[in-house]
């Protein structure tokens, strides 16, 4: 479905990065790309109690379409790529997402940002398959107030504590820890 509404990669010329400039004047080499608006938390301050109406199928980023989108942009110039959600995790391709845009000729950097509730048991493969960089958000340290904000058991806490722990001693370049929005 979106590749009727771009240029053939065939017919793209090799681009430096002046082509992606902004109204001030700043040229981007740094794309994101949502793979999934699915996620595995409730948050409070992102998820209404009644949930909210998700895309049909046929209108969510296939992983082709993904991968076409990490060329495209990076004939424009793009070196850094980062996939988000929802919760990046969700999509069943995930591994296959990071290894496909890494070895994309001149993609220097796939990068992660996740609840960290499933990083845990993906994160090898992911490495493996060339992850560079992660951020895991995370809300609070007290396990009572993430179980409040996310809606969800306490033990999703330790989950997210742990892929912290795993991610940090992993070869990943980068392991950042942050939070959405303050929240009261």
């Amino acid at each position: 479905m979106l590749r009727k509404f771009l240029t053939p990669l065939s017919a793209v010329r090799r681009h430096s990065t002046k082509d992606l400039v902004d109204g001030f004047n700043r040229e981007h080499t740094y794309l994101r790309i949502s793979v999934s608006e699915k996620c595995n938390l409730r948050c409070q301050y992102c998820m209404p109690l009644e949930g909210v109406n998700l895309t049909p199928k046929s209108g969510v980023l296939t992983t082709n379409e993904i991968v076409y989108l990490g060329e495209h942009f990076a004939n424009l110039g793009v070196r850094k790529i980062r996939l988000t959600g929802g919760e990046p995790l969700i999509n069943k391709d995930i591994v296959k997402i990071v290894r496909r845009l890494k070895n994309i000729n001149g993609i220097e950097s796939v990068s992660l940002t996740t609840n960290g509730i499933t990083l845990y048991r993906h994160l090898h493969e992911l490495i493996d398959a060339g992850l560079d960089n992660t951020n895991i958000s995370l809300d609070t340290l007290i396990p009572e107030k993430f179980a409040f904000i996310g809606r969800r058991p306490r033990q999703f806490h330790a989950k997210v504590m742990m892929s912290i722990h795993e991610a940090i001693a992993s070869s990943l370049k980068s392991v950042k820890v942050g939070h959405e929005r303050k929240y009261p």
